[in-house]
């Protein structure tokens, strides 16, 4: 068999289209210069990190020296503050953030070479230093060999005792008895908490231990990753300037790192995605096989990391900052960075001003770097050139993403091949303002090396992406050549270069590829033919009109006459601040100027020297026909035509279509042929129309269908961008971009919204990759309806009905909806302070410091919410701003990390439990005044709202008065239709459970009835809430409600002086006794004023002595203090009140509650009983003293509380309450007051019962005797819970101790869980570690100790 196919099967395989090289030159040009690989060259690859280990970029191609030089995070993920130092004990032991011990050996105290032996340490969470997809690998491989068997097997033999105990006690649960209940409870509480780690473990994050100390060979840092704190066995790295060392954390994720500012700061290097690496093996990778080499395998990689793993890998300003400082830094030092490539980028509202732009552009115009940039994948529309390239100057290279016959054969395994082309979804010229973005074309695909956390070695990604790097592994070998030849260049005579040699293709979107596809043999010969050239180090600034646009870009209305244009040329020298006065003076040319198209016009010639002169070209669209025209007006040297353009002046011209009889329903058809109106397409043919879209028009419906006869299911891949450019907005602010399978026997469709009166781009591509020749019929049909009054979205519920009025495009059936989705609460800062940043890291050269402004916010989250949060003062795209970072990030009370957001917040949702969060905004400038005028800037936290709020609309203003006959739906002609919505009802406000202090309420407003219409013809709505009304000053707690830690009998007294008359004179304190529990028992039946139901104080009544209001004021003031005082001090009032009123027992629960926060720590049961054990265990001869006497203090202070708890308990009635409480009616007068006195005593006497059952049981721990007062504590526990449940807060930590003394670890599992849903300790989740180890479940609690470290860090995360 294996010999009929020997025939057919071919041996080898197309590897050199792998990682493509032919298509432009480079494979010819290697073989004719070997020596200009790349050597002496070394490129900044600015993106997500490139891994040192990765295929191809261990070494250069001598086998030995390093290829990847410096690894830097520059986004600040991997940053750990270690500004903590600590001095290990003799034996190296020493504390460290995650509460661990952690220990040093011997060898390692022996490397630290710190004057007084102290490390540095911190805390490092590693959930962000990987992407996404590899956290859950890693998540899955260590849950496989860790937990499943473990937790399996706990699991069902908590099942199995499950039904052990129903078979042995057969019957439904709540018929047992009590005491076979709680063991049932216990049981089925302990698989509970099996199955809900089950659950959480995917969620929960990993943080290490980090210390770090200096030695002879540099810093040292160690990640204890045992998370044991045996530092002889934890990772031990070494800066990587300095060792170069990667190490892995795991099987997935390696680790460098760099330290900052005197061993303050650790950064820790990951990769937020595969792209860098991916990227960084097309520019340079090194293979034992030459065809899957990268462009200039001997060129050298600086790795800059710029995607911000706590972004998903998005790019930050702070990273790009610290990016291009670094690059200045090493070009200062003479590590010179030759080529940059950037496969980053965004779109911008406008280009042509932005700090980080300037500041790119300083790198190439100061430092002579060449940057590379790819030009986006957001085609095939036009103007939808990222940024970069499109910043305020022409000084980058943008690249376009081609794709040839080899590669489709080789990477896509495509069955035919298909002339080459551009890439579809490559981004577009021109530029917004005019300017070329886009200078060359070069392969957008290749299968190469990603980093070793994929687990695979290879992988293919395609797109601009690929395409940049490509072209900086050209520009290396250029300049490898270069620099071995001793000529000089700059990034302009680079650019010029590749611009003027590359291969224009003209079957080719002209849009997409620049000048043409990259060609490197022409570029490298045409910089050494004019390696004398006078302009080789300047550039040439072209700026057109006041706005100083890099181009001519007309596309407004339909253009019917001629525009002149002011252009301004200077030349630039490379850093021209510096040049040679003498070049400047002597700099003279004489240029020809050649428009390439008629209806441009311009003077011929030009005369420059170093200084600006000004030109007028004059663009006559008057006899364009509808569609896209371009030109370019070129600027030739008069003395040395050969060498081509020294500058470009491009010009873009759009001409739309205007549909004449908008009478009936506005219909666009595209011209054609062919009988039956349809056009030809073939794979990557592009239709483009440009229409003017008719007033009032709304949203556009597109009907396509195939007329290819006997087509049948045969479906044609086209891609649809439609796309209308609104002033100072981008591409993407009002675009639509999908892929539509369209046959002959349906007719498929696709609706989007539309702006009236600007020019709608309709853009129809047959996608690159799709077979065979298509026809296809379509038209675009408009249509709209919208209110037409000013101010129509925004609606103040302060200045009542709100009327709109509506009109449409041609008739139109309207049933309006409006749907308020979010509420708006608006956060004032509670703290702005502007401090210096690193004097390392963040100083531009030479000197310019960067500032920070730390901007403090306080979000209180009432209850579970989806909140987002963006500041709305900043721009909310980061290229243009004028500062460079505006980052925030959201902490939770614990200081623990929530969520982090940049400029691009708005709609990225955060789900908030209950609670309070602190958010830290960061803005960054080198101007430190700037920096002040934001001190006072807002942010917003828009929450989403559980209901939505729809509002009604009335077609008639009175009955929108009296909320009368609501209006549905009409059908609205000519004539606008008008409609009204009344404000929003206070009782509907108040339903909705708004966020305190909401500010306004957003949403979406549909008419049309239209089904397409309505999801697509959507006006944001706004609804301005009145402002919150300010509400008296409350005295204490008469509003209700105490203090979260006031007890359940403060609570209650609370309530009780609520109550009570207040003389006017009373002292400030006894009007909020928060800890006071209220009455005395034998005040029943007592009258109570009639006015004495509000929280404010009242005067006694006229003719009355206030002497009996006097003395339970002062008793109040009194009781309200023995928790407060010094034990000595509080003994006596306690002395005092109980000497005056000995019936009062509220004075008891104070005393105890002195007593418990004075002499004894406030533990949980395990947490008590392993303090216990350490002491004994830990106790030596000299400490045995001191153990016996703060034992004995132990003692007596419990003894002390059950003395004190049984006062209470004696002189409460509890069958009296028992009886009261088994009323189903109370019909007496005064029932309202006895319930009141009632509920007061319960109080007194629940928290009695569980200080005393939780003191006996801690007495019981210290005599070891627990089993002699089980019965005893058996009883405290039945008392309680005839009036509560043991999970209520009054009774819970008694229900605690209970449930230990019985084992029934299940149980107390569910009521550490209660306690954590009201407040998260870090008490709480100890408790519940232990609880697991108790239950011998080692697994869960490694993982309950891992979420304890993230979930309590001891300071707020560095930006």
């Amino acid at each position: 068999m294996a010999s009929d196919l020997s025939g057919i099967v071919e041996s080898s395989f197309p590897t050199g289209a792998l990682v493509p090289k032919a298509e432009t030159g480079v494979l010819n040009f290697l073989q004719k210069y070997p020596d200009y690989d790349g050597r002496d060259v070394t490129i900044a690859i600015f993106d997500s990190g490139v891994d040192p280990r990765a295929t191809g970029l261990e070494t250069l191609c001598d086998g030995k020296t390093l290829k990847v030089i410096e690894r830097f995070d520059c986004s600040g993920c991997g940053d750990v503050d270690m500004s903590k130092k600590l001095t290990p004990d003799e034996k190296g032991n020493f504390k460290g953030l995650s509460g661990r011990t952690l220990k040093l050996s011997p060898e390692l105290i022996a490397l630290n070479t710190d004057k007084d032996g102290a490390v540095r340490v911190g805390l490092k969470s590693f959930n962000d230093l990987v992407p996404a997809k590899v956290r859950d690998n890693i998540v899955a491989q260590a849950k496989l060999k860790s937990w499943d068997k473990p937790h399996k097997t706990a699991t069902a033999n908590a099942s199995r005792k499950i039904v052990e105990f129903e078979a042995q006690n057969p019957g439904e649960a709540p018929k047992l008895p009590w005491d076979k209940k709680i063991v049932k409870e216990n049981l089925d509480f302990e698989l509970e908490m099996l199955n809900s780690y089950e659950k959480l473990y995917n969620d929960i994050k990993t943080s290490f231990d980090c210390v770090l100390f200096p030695t002879d060979n540099g810093w040292l840092t160690i990640i204890d990753t045992t998370e044991q704190g045996d530092l002889e066995k934890a990772l031990r790295i070494g800066e990587y300037s300095k060792t170069h060392e990667t190490k892995n954390v795991d099987d997935f994720l390696s680790v460098s790192v760099n330290v900052h500012d005197n061993g303050n700061v650790l950064e820790v290097v990951g990769m937020c995605s595969p792209h860098g690496t991916h990227v960084a093996s097309i520019a340079s990778g090194n293979h034992s096989s030459r065809d899957i080499d990268g462009v200039a395998p001997n060129a050298k990689i600086v790795s800059l990391t710029i995607g911000d793993g706590r972004l998903g890998s998005m790019e930050t300003g702070t990273a790009l900052i610290r990016g291009i400082m670094k690059v200045m830094d090493l070009c200062r030092e003479g590590r010179r960075i030759d080529v940059i490539n950037m496969s980053y980028g965004e779109h911008s509202n406008w280009s042509n001003s932005g700090r980080i732009g300037e500041l790119m552009n300083e790198v190439v115009n100061k430092y002579g770097v060449v940057w590379v940039a790819s030009a986006g994948n957001h085609g095939p529309a036009l103007s939808t050139v990222g940024t970069p390239p499109d910043i305020s100057q022409p000084s980058l290279i943008g690249v376009g993403a081609y794709v040839s016959p080899q590669m489709m054969e080789a990477e896509y395994a495509m069955r035919e091949k298909l002339p080459g082309n551009v890439y579809t979804w490559t981004s577009r010229d021109p530029c917004i303002d005019g300017g070329q973005g886009v200078t060359v074309c070069a392969p957008g695909g290749a299968i190469t090396s990603v980093p070793q956390f994929t687990m695979s070695k290879s992988q293919l990604m395609n797109g601009t992406s690929m395409a940049a790097p490509h072209v900086a592994g050209a520009v290396a070998l250029l300049i490898s050549g270069l620099k071995q030849q001793n000529i000089a260049y700059s990034p302009y005579s680079i650019k010029r270069a590749i611009s003027v040699t590359a291969t224009k293709l003209g079957y080719v979107d002209p849009y997409a590829q620049g000048h043409g596809l990259l060609n490197v043999e022409k570029a490298f010969e045409h910089l050494v033919e004019h390696r004398q050239s006078k302009d080789n180090m300047l550039r040439f600034s072209v700026r057109v009109g006041a706005s100083q646009d890099k181009g001519i870009h007309l596309r407004e209305g339909v253009q019917r006459k001629f525009v002149d244009f002011n252009v301004n040329i200077e030349p630039v020298f490379f850093n021209d601040k510096e040049a040679d006065p003498k070049d400047k003076f002597n700099f003279n040319v004489r240029l020809n100027l050649i428009p390439s198209q008629s209806w441009v016009q311009c003077g011929s010639f030009l005369d420059l020297s170093y200084g600006v002169r000004s030109i007028v070209v004059r663009i006559d669209p008057t006899s364009l026909q509808p569609g896209v025209h371009s030109a370019v007006v070129k600027a030739y040297d008069t003395d040395c035509v050969q060498k081509g353009p020294l500058f470009e002046i491009p010009i873009t011209v759009v001409q739309p279509h205007v549909l004449e009889n908008i009478q009936s329903t506005p219909v666009f058809e595209p011209t054609s042929q062919r009988a039956d109106k349809s056009v030809e397409f073939q794979p990557n043919t592009i239709q483009r129309d440009f229409i003017l879209v008719p007033d009032k028009a709304t949203w556009a419906v597109l009907r396509l269908r195939l007329t290819d006869p006997n087509r049948g299911n045969d479906i044609g891949k086209f891609f649809l961008h439609t796309n209308q450019l609104l002033p100072h907005q981008s591409c993407r602010k009002l675009e639509t971009m999908k892929i539509i399978g369209v046959n002959s026997e349906f007719e498929a469709t696709a609706t989007f919204p539309v702006k009236a009166n600007k020019i709608l781009e309709l853009c129809i591509a047959k996608y690159w990759s799709n077979h065979g020749q298509s026809h296809l019929k379509y038209s675009l049909e408009f249509r709209g309806v919208a209110a037409q009054n000013p101010n129509a979205y925004v609606m103040h519920a302060g200045r009542g009905i709100h009327p709109l009025e509506v009109g449409v495009l041609v008739a139109e059936e309207i049933q309006p909806l409006l749907q308020l989705k979010n509420a708006a609460v608006v956060l004032k800062p509670s703290e702005a302070k502007i401090s210096p940043l690193s004097a390392t890291r963040d100083v531009i050269p030479e000197g310019r410091q960067i500032y920070q402004s730390m901007l403090v916010y306080n979000l209180n989250v009432a209850k579970a919410a989806e909140v987002a949060l963006y500041a709305p003062l900043f721009n909310d795209l980061l290229y243009e701003s004028e500062f460079e970072s505006q980052m925030w990030m959201l902490f939770d009370v614990n200081k623990s990390l929530i969520a982090t957001g940049d400029a691009h917040s708005h709609n990225f949702y955060t789900k908030l439990e209950k609670g309070e969060y602190t958010v830290r905004l960061q803005v960054r400038h080198e101007k430190r005044d700037l920096l002040e005028k934001i001190a006072e800037a807002n942010l917003i936290a828009a929450y989403k709202l559980p209901n939505m709020l729809a509002l009604d609309f009335y077609d008639s203003y009175n009955q929108c008065i009296v909320s009368g006959r609501k209006f549905t739906s009409a059908k609205v002609r000519e004539t606008n239709k008008m409609l009204y919505i009344a404000p929003i009802a206070q009782d509907r406000i108040t339903k909705a459970n708004l966020p305190a202090q909401c500010a306004w309420l957003s949403g979406n407003l549909v008419f049309p009835k239209d089904e397409a219409g309505r999801r697509i013809a959507l006006h944001p709505f706004t609804y301005v809430l009145n402002p919150a009304e300010k509400k008296a000053a409350s005295n204490g707690a008469a509003n209700g409600g105490s203090s979260n830690n006031a007890s359940p009998a403060a609570a209650a007294a609370v309530n009780a002086n609520a109550a009570k008359p207040k003389a006017q004179a009373t002292p400030q304190g006894a009007t909020n006794t928060a800890n006071s529990a209220g009455g005395d028992a034998d005040t029943l039946q007592k009258e109570v004023p009639a006015n004495a139901g509000g929280g404010a104080p009242s005067s006694p009544q006229k003719g009355k002595t206030s002497a009996d209001d006097y003395a339970e004021s002062l008793r109040d003031f009194q009781c309200s203090h023995i928790a407060k005082c010094e034990l000595e001090k509080a003994e006596k009032i306690y002395n005092e009140v109980v000497a005056a009123h000995p019936k009062h027992l509220p004075a008891h629960l104070q005393f105890i509650q002195n007593i418990e926060s004075t002499e004894l720590k406030t533990q949980l049961p395990l947490a008590f009983v392993a303090a216990h054990q350490k002491k004994s265990s830990e106790g030596d001869d000299g400490s045995v003293d001191k153990q016996r006497d703060d034992n004995q203090k132990q003692r007596s202070a419990l003894e002390r509380i059950v003395k004190l708890a049984d006062i209470v308990i004696k002189e409460t009635d509890a069958d009296a309450l028992l009886s009261y409480y088994g009323l189903k009616n109370d019909t007496r007068p005064d029932a309202t007051k006895i319930k009141t006195n009632m509920d007061k005593q319960k109080n007194n006497l629940i928290e009695a019962l569980s200080k005393k059952g939780i003191a006996v049981a801690k007495l019981c721990v210290l005599e070891d005797n627990l089993k002699e007062h089980l019965a005893e504590l058996n009883d405290i526990y039945t008392e309680i819970i005839k009036f509560v449940d043991a999970n209520d807060s009054k009774a819970i930590q008694f229900a605690m101790w209970h449930a230990y003394v019985h084992d029934h670890y299940g149980r107390m599992y569910k009521y550490v869980s209660k306690m954590i849903e009201d407040k998260r300790t870090r008490d709480h989740f100890e408790e519940l570690a232990a609880i697991n180890g108790a239950l011998g479940y080692e697994h869960t609690k490694a993982v309950i100790d891992r979420m304890t470290v993230t979930a309590f860090p001891n300071s707020f995360r560095l930006f």
